[in-house]
């Protein structure tokens, strides 16, 4: 009828079918994609956005194989990459017992604009999971690739999984703290690593959440003085069921009580690891708690000023650390840099000095080694590539949140979404979604309210022309 009425022309549906499939679905860096997201964002009019992060990740997938008629491939097989292809097919030729893997995982790799709102998918791996040396070639030949396009990749951001944080220590051998090496593409510019902040925020609550409680593997102590998951709960408990207006109105059954799904959530973990907490447990006025709301303020702290994510955040907050960094002698660096890491060095030296423990018993009294690294990874490469960009020619500010992977975390919420009631797509389905979610505009689709991480404002349309797949000529 509306065809018909020619009040709103509607395009064939094998126009349609060219703009979703202006590329192909195969595993690896797609240049196409990478060509259209340079033209969308204008990337290379202004050398401001030239600069940027690579995010990666791996999502669950459900394992199976599936026939595609297009390239006459069976999809589902683990891919890791040319040379990691190689190095595992010699492998396999070596040892009689080992087969070619059905994948169930994918890693996802995805580009973002440091001074842009540049956010797109370029590149994936089916795969069991990587190792270090595995993430280490495909991460550097897609720096190459990006570097030939221009881009300028300063940060690579992930969280803080075994294999990445090895794949970290592989640039510095011989150093305690490896958090930057060389980047052999560019010219004198440093590639540092940063793990994802809100993943740190809930590696470092589930560390609080087992001092004495749930697995009971930590026996927190700071200064004396105990910092046990059970004063948190004595203090919602007695919010909830006391009389009068409650202290902690955001604080819930679900922050108490974590299940798998709900420790993955990271609003959950900093609404517990919030000023707010803390001034409950102070009110309170018991004395047992003053290590616990030390801790609680400075992993608060710690969050607002690596989590700013706009200009206004810092007056609709009245926070001073969600402001943007204008300056390299902002007070946030030098608090980070100092007050915050000697806080950590004082309470690991703390518990080492305890003479009556054992070793175990006293890595138990702080925080897991995996989390402390992470810190002090993450603020040390913030500091010193947050100085080096606001020295840049017409730099007017800096926001943190840029340097964390909640995009990707949002794009994973929408792959999910996209089919419905089944949220653990194929291989193939994660392919097709993912042409989809390209010609929609990733940014702009609204993620589910119910992710792991807090939904953000949606970005604006694009109103570049769309990408449209070329036939060949007969």
């Amino acid at each position: 009828m509306l065809k018909k009425s020619n009040v709103l022309t509607l395009p064939h549906e094998n126009t349609l079918r060219d703009y979703t499939k202006f590329t192909s679905t195969q595993s690896g860096w797609n240049t196409d994609v990478i060509d259209r997201a340079i033209l969308d964002f204008s990337i290379l009019d202004d050398p401001l956005k030239q600069n940027i992060s690579l995010l990666f990740d791996e999502v669950k997938v459900k394992s199976g194989l599936v026939y595609c008629s297009e390239s006459g491939r069976l999809i589902g097989f683990c891919d890791l990459g040319s040379v990691n292809n190689d190095i595992q097919n010699f492998c396999i030729n070596e040892s009689e017992t080992s087969e070619p893997g059905i994948a169930s995982h994918i890693m996802t790799i995805m580009i973002r604009g440091i001074f842009s709102n540049l956010e797109c998918v370029v590149a994936h791996y089916p795969c069991k999971g990587f190792t270090s040396y595995q993430l280490f070639w495909i991460i550097w030949h897609g720096i190459g690739i990006l570097e030939k396009y221009g881009l300028i990749v300063r940060a690579l951001v992930c969280d803080g999984a075994t294999p990445n944080r090895k794949f970290y220590r592989i640039h510095g051998q011989n150093q305690d703290l490896c958090y930057f090496t060389n980047n052999e593409y560019g010219d004198e510019i440093n590639l540092y690593f940063i793990c994802d902040a809100p993943h740190l925020m809930k590696t470092t609550r589930n560390n609080f959440e087992n001092s004495g409680w749930n697995n009971k593997t930590r026996n927190l102590m700071l200064n004396g003085k105990p910092i046990k998951w059970s004063q948190i709960v004595t203090l919602v408990e007695g919010d909830i069921h006391g009389m009068g207006l409650r202290l902690l109105p955001r604080i819930s059954y679900e922050h108490l009580h974590l299940t798998p799904t709900l420790r993955m959530r990271v609003k959950l973990a900093v609404q517990i690891l919030s000023s707010s907490v803390a001034n409950a447990l102070q009110l309170k006025g018991n004395p047992e708690t003053e290590s616990t709301q030390l801790f609680i303020r400075m992993f608060d702290k710690f969050f607002d000023c690596l989590n700013v994510s706009n200009t206004k955040s810092g007056i609709f907050q009245r926070k001073p650390t969600c402001a943007p960094y204008t300056n390299i002698n902002d007070w946030r660096f030098k608090w980070l840099e100092e007050d915050f890491l000697k806080f950590l060095t004082k309470w690991e030296q703390e518990g080492e000095n305890q003479a009556d423990l054992s070793k175990k018993e006293k890595k138990q009294l702080c925080l897991s080694r995996e989390t402390l690294e992470g810190l002090r990874i993450t603020v040390k490469s913030f500091v010193e590539l947050g100085k080096q960009l606001l020295l840049l020619p017409n730099v007017r500010f800096l926001l943190s949140e840029k340097f964390n992977q909640d995009p990707l975390e949002e794009y994973f919420s929408k792959q999910r979404g996209m089919g419905g009631f089944c949220d653990n797509p194929t291989v193939g389905q994660f392919q097709n979604n993912a042409l989809k979610l390209q010609v929609a505009n990733a940014p702009a689709v609204m993620a589910s309210t119910r992710g792991n991480c807090q939904t953000r404002q949606n970005a604006q349309p694009i109103e570049a022309p769309l990408s449209k797949r070329k036939h060949k000529r007969h």
